[in-house]
């Protein structure tokens, strides 16, 4: 009789060992699911604000501005050398992008110089 008593909590205390192990794993494995998620939402977020800060580069003429997106807007403003872009999205984040403003006339004489100098080779 002693002997079964015996077994019965062994069993018992090994089911409850079991499930409290596999329910650790189950709350692991749940957090890291959810913070893919979160990882997953925040790169789409940014990889969002950056292309749209890059088509407001391409289409920044005036000394300051604002190009709304279906997403979002964004704001310009031209400073010295350089085109600031504030990028705000419809959920509330914002981003901030600075440029190197580059002058066209330069490139295109680089751009023709280069082109000289490999047809002299």
């Amino acid at each position: 009789m002693l002997l079964r008593k015996r077994v019965k909590a062994g069993i018992l205390l090994y089911a409850l060992h079991m499930s409290a192990v596999f329910a650790l794993l189950l709350n692991f494995y749940l957090l890291r699911v959810q913070a893919n998620e979160r990882q997953s939402i925040a790169q789409l977020s940014a990889s969002q604000a950056f292309l749209m800060a890059e088509v407001t580069k391409d289409l920044a003429t005036e000394d300051a501005g604002t190009v709304s997106f279906n997403q979002g807007s964004a704001s310009y403003s031209h400073k010295k050398d350089q085109l600031s872009v504030k990028v705000r999205l419809d959920n509330g984040q914002s981003f901030s992008y600075v440029f190197a403003r580059e002058q066209k006339q330069e490139v295109d004489s680089k751009l023709t110089r280069n082109i000289d100098d490999s047809s002299i080779e």
